[in-house]
């Protein structure tokens, strides 16, 4: 909690959506392979929200042991009308995760926000993203986002690299267009190469978004800022 209120205080505009409190209705839960859980949500109250933005999850309706809440990426864009999120859940998962997945149609949770500032602004004519495993799900949202023409002027080039499966890559084969652009990799040093390919091409001109583990954003900043990168946007907020 203590980096996202640094971050807050760095970014205000992108944070002030933390205050926003709305109740989530469960519709339904959906098994996406490699222990990863997508869960979608229909909101009470309709809002909106900036693709790639992320919030604050809790379920006081149930009684949960130990960190009573999570920060998830919202994977959903706002034209979908749904909040979606998605988590790894292993075989012996936290006790928030465990109610979370036993949770039936119907459950309501509570989220906090949106917000955060990994978004597309008008400005961004091209974003180079990079996703490691479930650091994909803000991604699926900005992909939803652009391909519906939400961002007509803002093109995406994304490295996605995971190990098992590629989550939402059926979806994702389906929207790729002259606007939208996927890498798939396995290894940190096809990320690497790739990467440096883009920093090649595109330099400053481009925005990169980084989103995967703690570990591997901290790497990549530091590879990016090596190379000269500046317009450098991450979401360390994930539901590890």
């Amino acid at each position: 909690m203590l980096s996202l209120l640094i971050r807050a205080l760095l970014h205000p505009f992108d944070y002030i959506g933390f205050f926003n409190r709305r109740t989530l209705v469960l519709q339904e839960i959906v098994s996406e392979g490699n222990d990863i859980y997508s869960f979608i949500f229909k909101p009470q109250k309709l809002f909106s929200w900036k693709a790639g933005q992320h919030g604050v999850f809790s379920i006081p309706q149930k009684k949960v042991s130990g960190k009573t809440w999570r920060a998830f990426s919202i994977a959903s864009a706002p034209e979908e009308g749904v909040v979606r999120i998605a988590t790894i859940i292993k075989s012996e998962p936290s006790d928030f995760k465990k109610t979370l997945l036993g949770l039936d149609v119907g459950d309501t949770v509570t989220l906090h926000g949106p917000f955060g500032e990994m978004y597309i602004q008008p400005s961004m004519k091209h974003i180079v993203g990079i996703a490691g495993g479930i650091g994909i799900t803000p991604f699926r949202a900005l992909i939803k986002s652009i391909a519906a023409d939400k961002a007509p002027n803002t093109t995406l080039t994304l490295i996605y690299s995971a190990q098992g499966d590629y989550t939402f890559k059926q979806e994702f084969d389906a929207l790729t267009s002259e606007h939208i652009r996927i890498i798939y990799t396995r290894t940190p040093e096809e990320v690497n190469a790739t990467l440096t390919s883009l920093v090649s091409e595109h330099q400053n001109t481009a925005s990169y978004f980084v989103s995967g583990s703690p570990g591997m954003i901290g790497a990549l900043r530091k590879s990016l800022q090596e190379k000269g990168v500046r317009n450098i946007v991450n979401d360390s907020f994930k539901g590890y």
